[in-house]
C-alpha cells in the first residue's frame, strides 16, 4: 500500500511501485524505469496559475505525459484519456502449482492504473518529477482467486489393513500436499504492485504426511493369530507376513469356538484349571484343578481369550484335526510351548 494517503473504493487495492514508466510509445503500454526521481532534465515553462488555484508543478510528468500547470481534475482527464483503455500490463499472472499453471487475469481483477491516485501525486510533486506507477485492482477478486488457489490440494492417505484368516490384505499410505495461502499472497502481491517483474511464477506447495504408514501398521500388528475352524489350522503372522502355521481342534458341536475378533488376555506356564459349573464337568463342576495334575486338561501353555475360552496344550492327540472341546482350541503340547514364545499379551486374534 501506499505510504501517503489516497481515497480508493473499499473493493480496490492501490499500490506505489519503486519503478516509473519512462515512455508511452502507444496508449497503455508502458517501460518500468528506476525508482521515483527528479530528473535533471530543464524543466518545462512554468504555466501561470490564477492566485489560489492549485495546479500541477512544472515539469511532471508521467509515462512521457506533461501534466504541467493542470490542476488535479484537468490531470486526471488527461491521464485517463490515454491510459484507462489499457492495463499496466495485460499479461496474466501465472502461478504453477504442483506441476500445473493457474492463471490470474487482470481483466478479473481490474487491474488498472490508479488515475486518482496519480493525480493527487502530481499536483503535491516537486517540479520536474517523474510520477512513480500507481495501479489499483479489485481486491474482492483477488482474494477469491487466493481462496480458490489455496483450497487446491492433494490429501493423505492412510495405510490400511484387512485381517484375512491365510493372508494380510494392506493397501499403502499416500503422501499429500497443501497450498500455504500466506505463500501465495507473497508472491503474486509485488507482481501486481509492479509491472515490470516477471509473471511465470513457482509456488511450493506444502507436503503432508498420512498419520498411519505401512510400516505403523506392521509395528501395530507385529502378531497376528488366525483361526480356521473348517480346516483347522491356527496360523501366526509377524508384520503381516505368514510366519507359523499349526493344527488344531476346535469346539465341538454345542460347545462351538465363537466366530470374531479378540485379543489375548492372559498367558500361563501349566495353567490350573478352573473347572466351570456346567453339566458336562461332572463331579469336578466348580473346582479348581492344579496345574500339572493329572486329570487337568489345559496342558504346558495357556493363551487366554475370553469367558474361560483360550488356546492350551492337550494330553488328547486324536482329537487334534477334530472338533471334540468346549470351546477351547486344542493344540498338540509341543506346539503349544512353540507358539507361546511368538505370542505377546494383547495379540489380535481372528476366528472364522
Amino acid at each position: 500500500m501506499p505510504s501517503f494517503s489516497l481515497r480508493v473504493a473499499p473493493a480496490t487495492r492501490t499500490v506505489l511501485l519503486g519503478a516509473v514508466l519512462a515512455s508511452v510509445a502507444v496508449p497503455g503500454s508502458v517501460v518500468a524505469a528506476s525508482a521515483a526521481t527528479t530528473t535533471t532534465a530543464p524543466a518545462a515553462p512554468a504555466v501561470p496559475a490564477k492566485p489560489g488555484k492549485v495546479v500541477v508543478p512544472a515539469g511532471v510528468s508521467f509515462g512521457g505525459i506533461d501534466l504541467s500547470g493542470l490542476t488535479q481534475t484537468k490531470a486526471k482527464a488527461k491521464l485517463r484519456g490515454t491510459l484507462e483503455a489499457k492495463a499496466p500490463s495485460t499479461v496474466p499472472v501465472v502461478v504453477t502449482i504442483a506441476g500445473r499453471p493457474h492463471k490470474l487475469k487482470m481483466s478479473t481483477i481490474k487491474y488498472r492504473f490508479d488515475l486518482e491516485g496519480l493525480s493527487q501525486a502530481a499536483v503535491k510533486a516537486k517540479p520536474g518529477t517523474t510520477l512513480p506507477v500507481l495501479t489499483t485492482w479489485s481486491s474482492g477478486q483477488t482474494a477469491r482467486w487466493f481462496r480458490s488457489m489455496s483450497s487446491m490440494r492433494k490429501s493423505t492417505r492412510n495405510a490400511t489393513i484387512t485381517v484375512g484368516i491365510t493372508k494380510q490384505r494392506t493397501t499403502g499410505s499416500r503422501n499429500g500436499w497443501r497450498v500455504d495461502r500466506s505463500k501465495l499472497e507473497a508472491l503474486v502481491t509485488p507482481v501486481l504492485k509492479d509491472p515490470s517483474k516477471a509473471r511465470a511464477l513457482k509456488l511450493a506447495v506444502v507436503r503432508t504426511k498420512p498419520a498411519v504408514t505401512l510400516g505403523g501398521l506392521k509395528r501395530q500388528y507385529g502378531t497376528i493369530i488366525t483361526v480356521d475352524r473348517p480346516t483347522f489350522r491356527l496360523r501366526v503372522f509377524k508384520r503381516l507376513k505368514l510366519s507359523k502355521t499349526y493344527k488344531i481342534a476346535v469346539g465341538s458341536e454345542g460347545h462351538t469356538t465363537p466366530a470374531g475378533m479378540y485379543n489375548i488376555t492372559s498367558k500361563q506356564v501349566n495353567p490350573a484349571w478352573h473347572v466351570p459349573n456346567s453339566a458336562w464337568a461332572g463331579d469336578l463342576a466348580g473346582q479348581v484343578i492344579p496345574g500339572g495334575a493329572p486329570n487337568n486338561p489345559l496342558k504346558a501353555r495357556w493363551l487366554g481369550l475370553r469367558d474361560g475360552i483360550g488356546i492350551h496344550g492337550t494330553s488328547e492327540a486324536w482329537s487334534i484335526g477334530t472338533r471334540a472341546s468346549h470351546g477351547c482350541l486344542r493344540m498338540h503340547p509341543s506346539d503349544v510351548i512353540d507358539l507361546y514364545k511368538r505370542i505377546p499379551m494383547g495379540t489380535p486374534v481372528k476366528i472364522r
